[in-house]
This record gives structure tokens, C-alpha cells and sequence, in this order.
């Protein structure tokens, strides 16, 4: 702001001030070309030569005057260099030294203001530092495979009536066929990552129950880049029953020892020889297992394992194409690729699907991945935005402090580019300091933060090249960021005007540091609305009736091999918890493993997709589904034959109306016995699926000859545990061969919307972080407020101001920026959570309460932030105030 008296830069005596000056331009040429020892003579004497003839010829001739004197030293003379003892360049090591010794020293002797901008620098660039790791995660998803930009996943599209269906597997004859047929194609790798729970057994009698143990071609190694530790990856999976293991599997069975050539029990009776241990596998990558059987296996294996083989849909093809293949060509050539992998009446087409490109972008896959990720992006960006708006703000705000002490450096001297590159050096001593903490900080929340949130992220990245290059950018971007507008306005003052005291640091980029609080509170309170959304959502999704009880519900797997044990089993299990407690299924419900058919109705001849159980008679009432027609008989007599049922949407979609008993099937070659309402066993992301449940008896063992589970219902005041320890020992006591394995119907639920339950906790998580960086910014910009009122508070208390009227008058600008942040928040909060609610079929309304609460937490906080200070002011005795006066 300036002086009053002091001529307005648009006004004509402003001009007519400028032309008294020397050009300025002239002077930055004397000072290019002269020798830095000469240049003051030279310049001073030139200075007093000009005032001169301004007097005497006019500021006009004495400029033109002052150009020609200038271009009349661009002699020997005066450009010869002189050998000097110390350097004048800004970033000579004394001049370093110095910016150091300043910086340090501002730094110890504002601990407040200096404690505020560290941890929100170091908070800022801790979570966008992890978030960028996250992102990059991602991002890179199958990229370390040395030929990973010639690799393609094979996937087809099916038309089922109005439904698009995305198959990754195909038959086992498919890869065969398209090495010898298409020359494009250099290797064909065939995959799988398993057929459910598998339980492996040494010769030593360490037996586990075991997932993700898959199968796969003898090129899965090389195509994929899969590291060996021990064993040729050439050779690893080439012979039938051999057996790659990862490097943690291979310690858990075997320890210590050398594991190559041993033997594991593969499913209780086929021995597999260990030949080869690989590395661990990358978190980022598509292709997940713990353990690789030879596909030449398969013929060797159980009847489960080659029914699964040979009916198609059970391996993943992938294809290592030639350098110069065209890829559009290999499409069209698939389509003379016979295979049985498609059904009947579709309309299909295969594709190529790169591998790098199939996590984020796959057809087929979840639209709001890659969505998710640059909302991240944008909240890393958000939270250190807000820790640099907040240095700025408190730097700014501190302006009138530093002023005298830049107002005589110039005095003495100094340039604007030595001060600008001071206030820079200042506030890189920050950003490193913030930026060393928040690589600790890091490292100390990474596992935390990978077990919490279920990321699967390897720390080895924190390591990697690409990685630390991003994040030394963060820190120079942080730096430049936060020191640039400060440097800029405190090297700007003017040094007369600031040692007369003109320079006002009350309002020196007020409205800047206004923009910047409402700024911060605004994504703060933006954040708190949508966490509060994601949690009511998510409340609503797991209190939803789903018309089933899966409370208090234990499912107990059963293997195939179990089958003559079942019976004994289930009675067991029936004394233990009573009759009436205990139902058996032939899948996992609330899983992906819930067989679908795809199936074409008699009356309208429409193709759906109908989810298919088996289960006993008990199933229905331990389980709570509703009947809306009961088969005939049901309460009287026990099941003595198969029972078909369907549920409404089903009949629905087959058009079928009124008495569904009395009109034939939905489906050719079936009959209609009952029919039950609708209930879920999958999320709540879709609607109810049309559903066809057979029941059949307590006699019929063949449910369970690809295994099953009997699902038991534990009282509400059963101590969980116990239970858990007395079911096993009646499993043990009818099956000691296969270890205990069951699984909760709620916590199978549950994760169904771990997505979902991920992105709430980063959002509260995020939440609170902004409100921590945006309270210390109110923190420190309402202390400095206080410090430099201390005076006037001290005179209104004098004149009877209260205490009140005084916090309030402390409080009363910033709440208002709190208001302001709240209005506009809370429409851009409500636009973006509607979007995201589009992605569930059942969803909550968002409700006013919501905005209110929000409203209310934010002002709640920010009140008590502003009330350390205001009280503590409001309170001082005056006379301490005004003693310097």
C-alpha cells in the first residue's frame, strides 16, 4: 500500500518523477559490460552527471545524454577485470552460508509459525507422496515383462438376448490351434489360476489347504518374465506333474531345505515333483499364484479337474505376437478358430486385449477404476496444495515482520534477486526438512496402510528409479510453489518507504491469504460431506434387508472326495447345533462362485442369465427366504425327489403370470414346483438376478460331488470361538485327512464392497488431514492476527470492551470465510457424490441433514482453533498491551 502523499504510478507527476531517473536500462548495460570494481565510480559519477543537466538541458536531452555517456565506457579501462577474494554471485558459498544462517535463525525463533508450515508440508507430501506411489501402482500394472508391449489376452464377447457377456477363458484345444494356424503369433501361453481350494501334502505329513494354485504351459515362464530362483524356467513346467511353488510357499512346507525334487501331495492323491521356486511375484500384476502345476497334468488328475478342462471357459490364452504382427489381422483370423468355448445360441467375436492395458482398461471390467484413480490424484493435490497455501499464507501474513530488515538490505546494497533468492532459500530449508520427516512418516504408515486398506503394495518401489524421480519432483515443485509468491512480495518492498514505517503488514496481501483460507476449507468441508455420504451409503448397504439372514452364519467347506463322510457329518453337525440350524449348499453364497446358466425361456424366447443353487429342504427356513408359493406338500412330508424352484424376478422376466404351479415351466424340459421372492446372494451393485434353486434330500449325495458347504446358524450369545473349536472337532472326528476351512456369510458380504469400504477409509482418512492443514493454517494466520492487535485489544479493553466482544471481533472474518467455504462446497459435494451413488442399483437419497452436519463439524472446528487464540487475547491484562506506549 502506499504512503499517503506519495504520487499514484498513473498520475502525470509519476511520469514526470520517472523521467528525472536515469534509464534504467542504460544502468543494466553499464553494469553488464563494466568491471564490478569500477562499476560504482563509474555509475555514481554518471548518477550526479545527470541530475546535472537535468537542470541545466531538460530530463529529456539528459537521458538521451545519460545513453551516450553510457556506450562512451565501453572502454578498455573500464571492462579490464580485477582479480577478486571473495565472489559476488548469490549462490557463491558465502552467500549460501549466509541464506542458511538466516533461515536457520528464522526458523528457531518463530516456533509456532515454523512448527505449522513443517507438519503441513510434511503431511501434504507424505500422503500425495502415497498416493502417487498408489497411482503408480496402478498405472503400471504388467509392465516389467520384458515383452510386455507384445503380449495380448484373448477374450471374446458373447450376446445373450439383450446381454453382453466378457469370457477371458476359452478351451483347452483354443491355444492349439491358433499356433498352428496363425504364423502372426511367436508363443501361446494357456493359464489358470486354480479351481477353487486344493490341499497339498508333503511326505512329512505338513498338509494345508491351499488357493491360487494354478495351472499353466511350459512357456508361462519365459513369455511372462517369471523369475526362478532355483530350477530352469525352460524346463519347469514342461513333463506332467511337476509343480512350481513361490518362494513363501516353498518355506512353508519345506523350510529350510533344498525343495527341488521333492514331492507334494497334490488333492490328497496325485504326487507332483517340485521344479522350480520362484521369485516373489509383483503385487502390480494381473497374474497372481502361489503355485504353478504343469498343464500336462491335467490328464492324470480327477475326474473334477478334466470335467473343468475339457468343458471349456478354464484357462485364460494369452499370445506373445511377432514384432512386426499386425494385431486388427490376428483378430480377424480368430474368428476361423474353431472352439466349444461359447454356448449356443450367441452371437460371439473374439478380441486382443493388451496385457498392460487389461487392469485398468479390460472390457468388461469395472468402468470407476481408472475414475478412482484421478480422484486420488486430485485429493493428493488438494492436501498439498492446502500445506503450501498455508506456508504462503503465514509467510505473506508475516510480511510487516521482515519488512525493516528488507528495506535495509536494500538500503545498504542488496538486489532484489540476492533477496529473492534469500526468501527461496528459506523456504527450501522447509520444504526439506518437511520433505526428510514425510519420507520417515512414510516408512512408518506404508505396512500400516497396506495391511489397513488391503492394497498390496511392494515396498521395494519406495526404491525404485522412476519412483524417487517423482518424488524429488513433488519436493522442488513444493519449494518453488511456496516460495515464490513470498519471495516475490517481500523482495518488492520499497526501501524508503518501509524505514518510515509506511508499509502495512495488516492488509499486505489480505484478500490473497482470504482466497486462500476459503480455498482450504472449502475441499476440506467438500471431503467431509462426500466421507459422510460413503458412510451412509455404506451403512445402508450393510443394514439392507436382502430377504435372507446371513447373521450369525458359518459355512463349512466339504471337497468333493468327502462325499461318503457327508452324511455322518452333517448329522453330526445337526446334534451339535440342532436341527433347525443347520442347511447345506452346493456354493459359497455372497461370492463369484455361484454358478451361472445361460438359459432361453419357452415363452418369450429370451436368453438370461440365471444364478443356479442347490440346497436341502432346511435351507429355506434357516435361512429366512419367504415363499410366495410352497410346493405341494412341503411342511407335510420330506423331500423325496428333486424339487425345481424359481424366484419372481425370474418368472418375470419370463413372462409368466399368475399361478406359476398351474403353467408350464419358464424353461424347456423343466417344471415349476415353487416359487420363493427374491433374495440376494450377490451385491447390491445390480438387481436380483433370476434365480432357479433344486432342492433336493437328505439322501442325494450328489450335490456335493464337486464339494459344498453346510451352513450352520450359531445363537447370538454363542461365543464365536468356542464354537469354531467344537465344530472342528466334530469335522475332525468324521474327516482328520482335510484341514477345517469355513467361511462367515456377513464378513463374505462385507467384501463384496471392499472397494467401496477402501475408498471410505481414504476419504476419512483424507478428511481428516485436510481439516489438520487447514485448522493449523487458521491456527497460525488467527496468532499472527492476534500479535499484531495486541495494542488495539488493549485499548478496547481499556474503553470497556468484554471479553466476548472481543473474541468476537477476533473471529468474526474468519467464520465468515468458513460460511462462504460451506456454500460452496456443499453443491460440488452433492454433484460428485450423486455421479458416484449412480453405480449402485439401491442407494440412500442425500439428505440435508448431511450438509448440516458437515456445516456443523466444520464450524465446530474451526471455532475451537480460533478460540485458543481469541480467548487467550481477550483475556491478557491491557497493561501489558500498552506498556511500550
Amino acid at each position: 500500500m502506499r504512503r499517503k502523499g506519495l504520487p499514484h504510478r498513473r498520475t502525470g507527476l509519476y511520469k514526470t518523477e520517472l523521467m528525472t531517473r536515469p534509464p534504467r536500462l542504460a544502468d543494466r548495460l553499464l553494469a553488464f559490460f563494466c568491471a564490478p570494481h569500477r562499476l560504482e565510480e563509474v555509475q555514481g559519477d554518471l548518477h550526479e552527471e545527470f541530475a546535472y543537466q537535468v537542470d541545466r538541458i531538460g530530463a529529456r536531452r539528459a537521458r538521451w545524454r545519460y545513453w551516450w555517456d553510457v556506450l562512451g565506457f565501453v572502454k578498455p579501462f573500464a571492462m579490464k577485470r580485477e582479480k577478486q577474494d571473495y565472489s559476488i554471485s548469490i549462490l557463491s558459498p558465502a552467500m549460501l552460508r549466509n541464506y542458511f544462517a538466516i533461515a536457520f535463525r528464522q526458523l528457531w525463533k518463530n516456533p509456532l509459525f515454523s512448527a505449522i508450515n513443517i507438519i503441513g508440508l510434511t503431511v501434504g507430501l507424505a500422503v500425495s507422496m502415497f498416493i502417487a506411489l498408489y497411482v503408480w501402482h496402478e498405472f503400471h500394472y504388467d509392465r516389467f515383462e520384458p515383452s510386455a508391449s507384445r503380449i495380448y489376452r484373448i477374450a471374446s464377447v458373447a450376446k445373450y438376448g439383450d446381454q453382453e457377456v466378457i469370457f477371458s477363458g476359452l478351451h483347452e484345444s483354443f491355444g492349439r490351434e491358433i499356433k498352428r494356424q496363425i504364423p502372426e503369433v511367436e508363443m501361446v501361453v494357456r493359464f489358470s489360476d486354480g479351481m477353487g481350494d486344493v490341499v497339498l501334502q508333503t511326505d512329512q505329513n505338513h498338509r494345508f489347504k491351499e488357493t491360487n494354485i494354478g495351472f499353466a504351459d511350459e512357456s508361462m515362464l519365459t513369455v511372462m518374465g517369471i523369475r526362478l530362483l532355483q530350477g530352469n524356467s525352460q524346463t519347469a513346467l514342461r513333463e506332467p506333474n511337476q509343480i512350481v511353488l513361490t518362494r513363501q510357499l516353498a518355506e512353508k512346507y519345506f523350510g529350510r531345505q533344498n525343495p527341488l525334487g521333492k514331492t507334494l501331495i497334490f488333492d490328497k492323491q496325485y504326487p507332483m515333483t517340485v521344479s522350480g521356486i520362484t521369485d516373489d511375484l509383483p503385487t502390480n500384476s494381473i497374474i497372481q499364484f502361489n503355485g504353478l502345476v504343469s498343464l500336462s497334468s491335467m490328464p492324470t488328475l480327477g475326474a473334477h479337474q478334466q470335467n473343468a478342462y475339457k468343458g471349456g471357459g478354464f484357462l485364460t490364452t494369452y499370445l506373445l505376437v511377432r514384432p512386426d504382427a499386425n494385431v486388427r489381422l490376428i483378430e480377424q483370423k480368430l474368428k476361423s478358430v474353431k472352439s466349444d468355448v461359447l454356448f449356443a445360441d450367441t452371437s460371439a467375436s473374439y478380441f486382443l486385449e493388451a496385457l498392460p492395458s487389461v487392469h485398468l482398461d479390460g472390457r468388461g471390467q469395472p468402468t470407476d477404476t481408472r475414475q478412482s484413480l484421478y480422484i486420488l490424484l486430485t485429493i493428493a493435490l488438494i492436501i498439498l496444495g492446502l500445506a503450501v497455501i498455508n506456508y504462503v499464507s503465514l509467510t505473506t501474513a508475516r510480511a510487516t515482520k521482515r519488512a525493516r530488515e528488507v528495506g535495509i538490505r536494500k538500503a545498504v546494497g542488496g538486489q532484489r534477486n540476492e533477496l529473492v533468492s534469500q526468501f527461496f532459500m528459506e523456504s527450501f530449508l522447509t520444504t526439506t526438512l518437511a520433505f526428510v520427516l514425510s519420507l520417515v512418516l512414510l516408512q512408518l504408515l506404508f505396512p500400516w496402510a497396506n495391511q489397513t486398506l488391503d492394497l498390496h503394495m511392494d515396498t521395494r518401489l519406495l526404491t525404485q528409479g522412476p519412483y524417487l524421480g517423482l518424488m524429488l519432483t513433488l519436493w522442488l515443485c513444493c519449494s518453488l510453489l511456496s516460495g515464490g509468491y513470498p519471495a516475490l512480495l517481500l523482495s518488492g518492498f520499497r526501501p524508503a518507504a518501509v524505514l518510515k514505517g509506511a508499509a502495512s503488514g495488516r492488509h499486505s496481501g489480505a484478500g490473497v491469504r482470504r482466497v486462500f483460507t476459503t480455498v482450504q476449507f472449502t475441499a476440506s468441508i467438500g471431503l467431509l460431506i462426500c466421507s459422510l455420504v460413503l458412510y451412509s451409503q455404506m451403512r445402508f448397504l450393510r443394514t439392507q434387508n436382502l430377504g435372507i439372514n446371513r447373521a450369525q452364519v458359518v459355512g463349512i467347506r466339504i471337497d468333493g472326495d468327502m462325499v461318503s463322510q457327508f452324511p455322518a457329518l452333517r448329522d453330526g453337525i445337526r446334534q451339535w447345533a440342532g436341527s433347525g440350524n443347520v442347511a447345506v449348499s452346493n456354493t459359497a453364497l455372497f461370492t463369484n462362485n455361484i454358478a451361472t446358466w445361460f438359459m432361453k425361456t419357452e415363452k418369450t424366447k429370451k436368453q438370461l442369465m440365471v444364478n443356479v443353487l442347490t440346497v436341502d429342504k432346511p435351507f429355506f427356513a434357516m435361512m429366512g427366504v419367504r415363499w410366495q408359493t410352497s410346493p405341494v406338500g412341503w411342511n407335510a412330508r420330506p423331500i423325496t425327489k428333486e424339487l425345481t424352484v424359481y424366484n419372481q424376478t425370474l418368472l418375470n422376466e419370463a413372462g409368466i403370470k399368475g399361478d406359476p404351479i398351474q403353467q408350464p415351466s419358464p424353461f424347456k424340459d423343466q417344471h415349476t414346483d415353487g416359487v420363493v421372492a427374491d433374495f440376494h446372494v450377490r451385491s447390491l451393485h445390480g438387481p436380483v438376478s433370476p434365480m432357479q434353486l433344486t432342492v433336493v434330500s437328505d439322501t442325494n449325495r450328489s450335490m456335493m460331488a464337486n464339494g459344498g458347504y453346510i451352513l450352520v446358524r450359531l445363537s447370538p450369545k454363542t461365543d464365536v470361538s468356542q464354537a469354531l473349536d467344537q465344530l472342528k472337532a466334530v469335522y475332525n472326528a468324521h474327516q482328520p485327512t482335510s484341514p477345517f476351512d469355513y467361511y462367515f456369510l456377513d464378513e463374505a458380504y462385507d467384501k463384496l464392497y471392499a472397494k467401496e469400504t477402501r475408498l471410505m477409509q481414504l476419504f476419512n482418512g483424507f478428511t481428516v488431514l485436510t481439516l489438520l492443514v487447514a485448522c493449523l493454517g487458521l491456527l497460525g494466520l488467527m496468532t499472527f492476527s492476534v500479535d499484531v492487535r495486541t495494542k488495539e485489544i488493549g485499548v478496547r479493553k481499556v474503553l470497556g470492551a468484554s471479553v466476548a466482544g472481543i473474541v468476537v471481533l477476533l473471529s468474526k472474518d474468519f467464520l465468515k470465510l468458513v460460511v462462504l467455504a460451506i456454500l460452496i462446497a456443499s453443491p460440488v459435494a452433492w454433484w460428485a457424490m450423486n455421479k458416484w451413488l449412480q453405480n449402485f442399483t439401491y442407494k440412500i437419497d442425500i439428505e440435508w441433514w448431511v450438509f448440516a452436519l458437515a456445516a456443523g463439524l466444520a464450524t465446530g472446528i474451526a471455532i475451537i482453533t480460533i478460540s485458543f487464540q481469541s480467548v487467550k487475547a481477550a483475556l491478557t491484562n491491557p497493561v501489558k498491551s500498552l506498556r511500550s506506549e
